[in-house]
């Protein structure tokens, strides 16, 4: 994390956030809706606002009041009118993934930054350990352009290692939630898991229900798996991967127990089936992900955590909340029958995550935002 530095201007600011934004559903435009609601919570005076990212796929309208600006990335006249509108704010904050802002890595960022004469703050959702060239350059301009926010320690140790950029200048806020772990309950027999998120090639599903073919605990465990196919999958294969995934779990004798939920669930509903279940499974293909909005909000929830070992897995490993496993069912099966068949393991990590979750909370995070901002992002790593 970090500390304001010592001269910190308190005046009413003006700060606008360029991103995917609702009804864009994406994580990163769900991460800036959570962000800036928690933000206008507990910094009321603050005048916030939203450069929305084009999606090509979402027909424009429908957005927010606080949605002031809506842009093509790609379009350099667009990211010239962007830019001049933004430079009159007294911070801006981009959110950064290297697929929103065009083609080639969406170097138009640099672009875009480069035109900003407000203070700029980018927060940096992805951070490859072995980057391509354009990539590396687009990080260490956008470095020297302004600061950077990475959302896990192992972020940013993974980004001064691999990018040539001043460690000062990268700051560590972690990604919230809105979650909450419900009361610890007496013993039961826990046999629910759940995965969530946009159903696609890479989440390792194949992986997470050949597990479950793999456990042999009584009664047998289900598994949710919850969340509709992503538009981009949907677009150019239709259901042909979800009916696939449907067949393995046929094949596997073990349809009876997969509940496939297909279609779009509120982040209400979505904490109300995540409470509901036991464990949550996050058995991704990434080895990169130093990230993950779905992993924090389980620990958020107060639920154990069985994933495959992506970095910010392992980073919250050491907190004992989360066990990791190889890409191997027969691993995180072995993963899931030590938590769910041993109750004073399940406890332990349970309450690992319920002490965590006091961290992640979006008003804690949307204060540090405020505390950059007001510190004009003169801060130093604590």
């Amino acid at each position: 994390m970090y500390r304001p530095a010592r001269s910190v201007d308190l005046r009413p600011k003006r700060v606008s956030v360029v991103s995917t934004y609702p009804p864009t559903r994406c994580g990163i435009g769900r991460f800036t809706h959570s962000l800036l609601r928690a933000w206008t919570g507990c910094a009321p005076a603050t005048e916030l606002s939203v450069a929305r990212i084009l999606d090509p796929t979402i027909p424009t309208g429908g957005d927010g009041r606080e949605v002031d600006l809506l842009f093509d990335p790609a379009s350099a006249v667009a990211r010239r009118a962007a830019a001049q509108h933004l430079s009159h704010l007294d911070a801006v904050i981009v959110q950064h993934e290297f697929g929103i802002f065009g083609p080639d890595d969406g170097i138009g960022v640099v672009d875009l930054v480069t035109r900003i004469k407000a203070p700029v703050m980018t927060a940096v959702h992805t951070v490859r350990s072995e980057p391509s060239e354009r990539q590396r350059a687009i990080i260490e301009e956008l470095s020297r352009l302004g600061s950077l926010i990475v959302l896990s320690d192992v972020a940013r140790e993974q980004l001064l290692h691999v990018h040539n950029v001043d460690p000062s200048n990268v700051f560590v806020i972690p990604h919230g939630s809105a979650w909450l772990p419900r009361p610890a309950q007496l013993p039961l027999q826990r046999r629910r898991l759940i995965t969530w998120g946009l159903l696609g090639p890479g989440k390792g599903i194949e992986r997470a229900l050949r597990a479950v073919a793999e456990l042999d605990l009584d009664p047998a465990v289900t598994y949710d798996i919850v969340g509709q196919t992503h538009p981009n999958v949907l677009a150019r294969h239709g259901q042909s991967y979800r009916r696939s995934l449907e067949s393995l779990a046929d094949a596997l004798g073990i349809a009876d127990r997969v509940n496939f939920i297909d279609r779009y669930v509120s982040d209400d509903e979505l904490e109300q089936m995540v409470g509901d279940a036991d464990l949550v499974v996050v058995p991704y293909d990434n080895d990169e992900q130093v990230c993950s909005g779905v992993l924090t909000d389980a620990i958020a929830a107060g639920k154990p955590v069985v994933a495959t070992a992506f970095p910010h897995a392992r980073d919250l490993a050491r907190y004992g909340c989360v066990i990791t496993a190889p890409h191997d069912p027969r691993a995180i099966a072995d993963a899931v029958d030590r938590l769910l068949g041993d109750d004073d393991a399940y406890d332990l990590a349970r309450q690992s995550a319920v002490r965590l979750a006091e961290t992640l909370r979006w008003t804690e995070v949307a204060g540090a935002y405020q505390d950059l901002v007001h510190a004009g992002a003169q801060a130093v790593v604590a």
